[in-house]
Formats: C-alpha cells, sequence, structure tokens
C-alpha cells in the first residue's frame, strides 16, 4: 500500500468510525500501540497528501452535529499557525538564526537520549525516534518538562522535533512550542499537573509532583506584520512549474500541471536545509515525492545539486508556495544568485483564511463562518 492510498484509507476510517467521539477523547493518549481516538492524519495534513479546506468540506457535508466541530477547530488551528506565521515571516528568520544559547548540555544529552531521571519522558523520547510521531497532548507534556523542567531552551526542542516527526512544518511546530513557553499568548505558559498526566495517560504515568523550575520568557522585540504574501494568486504566469513536498494534493494538483510543459519538484537534502532531519524522516519524504511523481506523465524530480543546469534556459518560473520554511529560503537564495525569476503560485483558500490570522486564534475563530462559506462557494 503507498503512503497515498493509507492516507485516504486513514481519513475514511476516522471519518466514519472516530469523528464523532474526537472531542469526548480526544486528549487522552493510551500510547502507541493502542487504539486512539485522534485521525493520527498529520503527516498527511502535513505534506498536503491530504488538503485541509477538503477535510472540512467533506466532514461539513456528512455531518450537521456540534459533535464534530472540534475536529474542524482543531483542522483550523494548522490553517491558523500558518497564517500568523506567513503574516510574521521574521519569526522563522529568528529561529534559524545563529544564537549562543546558554544551558545544561548534560541535560540536554540526556533528554535527546532519554536518558533523563523522568521515565514518563524517556518514554516519549523512545516513542517520537521509533514512530517519528507523539499524539499532540503529549507534544504539550513533553515541551513544557523540556522548558519548565529541564531548563532547556525551547528552540532547541522544536529543533528536535522537527528532526524526527514525519509531520514537522515550521509553523505548527515552531508555533506551537512558543505557545507553551508563553510567548505565543503573552504570559501564559502551558504547565501540567500529576493528575493531569495521570488521567490522560489513562494511568500509564503515576508521578507524586512534577518539579518546574521559574522560568519566564518574554520577547525584546515587537514582530512586525508584512502583507507580502498577499501579492501572490494562481494564475499561471511562465512554461514551467516548481513544488516541494508539502504541497503533494494531486487532485487539484492534476488540473495545474496540464498546462505546464515542465513541472520539477524539488525535494532537499540536510546538505541544503537549516533544520536537519533523521534519516526516517527523510526516507518518509522521498518516499511520498516518488509516490506522487509516478502518478504524473510530466512531473519529474530534480537534483538540487545540478538544478542550476536544469534550469540554464529557463528564465521564469511557477512555483506552487511551498510556506515559511528551509524550501522556501532554498528557492529564494537560489532565485537570486541565478537571477530567475520566480512567481508564488498561492492557494486561494489560503490567502483567504490567512488574513484573519494576524491577531489571537479567538479572534480567527470568528471568522471561520466566513472561511467555510468561501470554500463551499470555491
Amino acid at each position: 500500500m503507498t503512503q497515498f492510498q493509507d492516507a485516504q484509507e486513514k481519513w475514511v476510517d476516522f471519518l466514519e468510525n472516530k469523528i464523532q467521539n474526537y472531542e469526548k477523547f480526544r486528549n487522552f493518549d493510551y500510547g502507541p500501540e493502542n487504539v486512539s481516538s485522534v485521525s493520527k492524519l498529520s503527516p498527511y495534513v502535513s505534506h498536503r497528501i491530504l488538503l485541509e479546506y477538503e477535510l472540512i468540506e467533506e466532514v461539513k457535508k456528512k455531518y450537521q452535529s456540534q459533535k464534530i466541530n472540534k475536529f474542524i477547530e482543531e483542522i483550523y488551528w494548522r490553517i491558523y499557525w500558518k497564517g500568523w506565521m506567513e503574516n510574521r515571516p521574521n519569526v522563522w528568520v529568528d529561529f534559524i538564526s545563529e544564537k549562543n544559547f546558554k544551558y545544561d548540555f548534560e541535560a540536554y544529552e540526556k533528554a535527546i537520549n532519554g536518558d533523563t531521571d523522568l521515565s514518563f519522558f524517556n518514554s516519549w523520547v523512545n516513542e517520537l525516534k521509533t514512530h517519528n510521531y507523539l499524539h499532540n497532548h503529549t507534544r504539550m507534556w513533553f515541551a513544557s518538562t523540556w522548558i519548565f523542567n529541564f531548563g532547556l531552551p525551547w528552540e532547541l526542542g522544536a529543533n528536535f522535533f522537527f528532526k524526527h516527526l514525519y509531520d514537522g512544518d515550521s509553523a505548527s511546530n515552531i508555533l506551537s512550542w512558543r505557545w507553551v513557553a508563553g510567548l505565543q499568548t503573552k504570559g501564559k505558559q502551558y504547565l501540567f499537573s500529576p493528575s493531569n498526566l495521570r488521567k490522560f495517560s489513562n494511568n500509564r504515568f503515576n508521578v507524586e509532583k512534577i518539579n518546574n523550575k521559574q522560568i519566564f520568557l518574554e520577547e525584546l522585540n515587537q514582530i512586525p506584520l508584512t502583507d507580502e504574501i498577499y501579492k501572490s494568486n494562481m494564475e499561471q504566469k511562465s512554461e514551467s512549474l516548481i513544488l516541494f513536498e508539502n504541497d503533494l494534493h494531486a487532485p487539484t494538483l492534476k488540473n495545474i500541471f496540464q498546462n505546464y510543459k515542465r513541472v520539477f519538484i524539488i525535494l532537499l537534502g540536510n546538505e541544503q536545509r537549516k533544520i536537519k532531519l533523521s534519516s526516517a524522516v527523510m526516507s518518509f519524504k522521498q518516499q511520498i515525492v516518488s509516490e506522487f511523481v509516478a502518478q504524473f506523465d510530466n512531473v519529474t524530480q530534480l537534483n538540487t545539486i545540478r538544478l542550476q543546469e536544469n534550469f540554464k534556459d529557463i528564465n521564469q518560473l511557477d512555483m506552487i508556495y511551498p510556506g515559511i520554511g528551509d524550501n522556501n529560503d532554498f528557492i529564494k537564495n537560489f532565485k537570486i544568485s541565478n537571477n530567475k525569476v520566480i512567481f508564488n503560485l498561492v492557494r486561494d483558500q489560503d490567502l483567504f483564511a490567512w488574513k484573519f490570522a494576524k491577531k489571537g486564534f479567538f479572534k480567527f475563530k470568528e471568522n471561520i463562518p466566513k472561511i467555510n462559506k468561501y470554500i463551499f462557494q470555491n
């Protein structure tokens, strides 16, 4: 079975059999080997094998019950994070910039190797490295322990997640860590109690006390807003198209590809990435790229080392916009150093939704009915 087939089967199973219990049980992590009430679709959604807006549309068409609204809201959190980052790209720039962190290196080594005094944390590290996935509630526990118990920089924790998660993406990962740290929602840190851990781990983890340090993080500089992304659209402007592995929604891209003479997909190696990925994550990405290419006659995967040679006679390119992150940085640098003109193609739904993501989520949430209406009309 291909990853694309697995994505569709998991989605159908969740839609038919699990979604109505999602709100009630979504915070429970029963362990990696046990049946969960969450969808576990995030690796496919983060690479847009499954498109967020289509999932929302399918759910709304099938169910009228209010019970399914929590799942839709969680999908919108992912859309919101993306939009928030697009409106503030300096957050990414700051995240990847060189910093002289002051921290306990021995504590860091023990943490990334699952060799701490906290057995529950060690099990999460092992689960992350083995399955390249963690339940969302467990990610919050993990980040909180990393920051407030071990006293380690949140940026190093976010990097660790990037390295091992199949669903790691710049917006959801970085901003979730910022939220736990108390930076995203000013002054509101995420701390958890022994009873919370006991209850939502289904009694797998029992501790008497959580020892947190008094750590209060703050940003010295205000993050500026930018509207550069809203100058983009989905109109074709050249005969050649490039894309990356984080937008592989074959049904909608199929209609776009037929208008181009050449379509190229690029998968960066670790030598081109600021955020280095594990071999398991790189293998997963290569697998879905290969499966994607096999679905089309006019799509070719390009070797990044020979990119300049492949594009020597092509001055203008369209690009399915990959979002803030390593892919976008790579192509921006390539464009400048090789004097190319590259046009961002950004989905209409993204542009519409992101304009509401300039403030907090609850302000965004007020506009979800407008976004839903836009999805159904388009």
